[in-house]
């Protein structure tokens, strides 16, 4: 029996996508200069050969302990951090919104599930408020030591994005434990449970590449997001991103129905959801 596939995905990133990046926020609350560690001291081990993600992971545990800037940091104290996050304007109304307008839809009787794929840190994201309106997350993990944490568990880079998008596209969620491999079974696309093609993704910059390129590969849909008040976003976001039509548009991120992402993201789900019903009637 082949799945309904009925089941639209919405997926964010998180940092610079539904609030301010989280961990230059936390270095912040530390003391610690960002400027410097984002500047000098992660570029320079990127130099070294690390890769970005770990990198940073690590200057991050180089600042934890007695008598350092931010002092016995466990993943509790993460979560804490996250509840105290504020997210953009709109958030989380466009949850309510677009489960709202799918529900009207009784011909396919959709579902809509959301999502977030970050490179940040997967508890600070776990303690937010938004964390309740999700179906999933993924981040990077820290695993403690005497109640802090002290080892590197989880690294979630830029190209290790996708192999989340297709845990989302083969069914393999949160919770359920499927093990490291399984998202490299073999799943006939015809029972996998959310196909590219019902995916939404939006994301802030060039790290997202490779996950805009698979959705809108697949023939989903990516949106970008910038901030037009940093310099030179509003040129590196015309040339990396929608020049090459890796996204379908570059908007503000403000997610309420009268702002243009916002009501962007509301036609989109609309659209799919009509596609669905028209897919349900041609098959009865």
């Amino acid at each position: 029996m082949t799945a309904p596939q009925n089941v639209i995905a919405v997926v964010f990133d998180f940092d610079d996508t539904l609030t301010d990046d989280s961990t230059t926020a936390l270095l912040r609350s530390g003391g610690i200069n960002t400027d410097e560690f984002w500047g000098k001291k992660q570029p320079a081990l990127v130099e070294q050969g690390w890769d970005p993600t770990p990198a940073y992971l690590k200057l991050l545990l180089d600042h934890v302990g007695d008598g350092r800037p931010l002092g016995k940091l466990s993943n509790e104290r993460l979560r804490e951090f996250g509840a105290k996050l504020e997210f953009y304007p709109g958030l989380p109304g466009l949850f309510e919104d677009l489960r709202a307008s799918v529900s009207e839809h009784q011909m396919s009787n959709p579902g809509i599930e959301f999502y977030v794929i970050s490179g940040g840190m997967e508890e600070v994201i776990r303690g937010s408020s938004i964390s309740a309106h999700l179906n999933g997350f993924w981040g990077c993990k820290f695993a403690e030591e005497d109640g802090e944490i002290r080892h590197i568990q989880r690294v979630v880079s830029f190209t290790e994005k996708t192999k989340y998008l297709y845990h989302i596209n083969k069914g393999l969620l949160p919770g359920t434990n499927p093990g490291p491999y399984a998202v490299n079974e073999n799943i006939q696309p015809q029972n996998r449970r959310v196909p590219f093609e019902n995916m939404i993704y939006i994301g802030d910059g060039f790290t997202d590449v490779p996950c805009f390129s698979l959705i809108t590969h697949f023939g989903g849909q990516a949106f970008g997001v910038f901030d037009a008040k940093k310099l030179g976003s509003p040129k590196k976001a015309w040339e990396k991103l929608v020049a090459p039509h890796r996204v379908v548009s570059m908007n503000a991120p403000k997610y309420g129905a009268d702002d243009d992402l916002g009501a962007l993201l509301r036609v989109a789900v609309k659209s799919l959801c009509l596609k669905l019903d028209a897919k349900t009637r041609s098959a009865v």
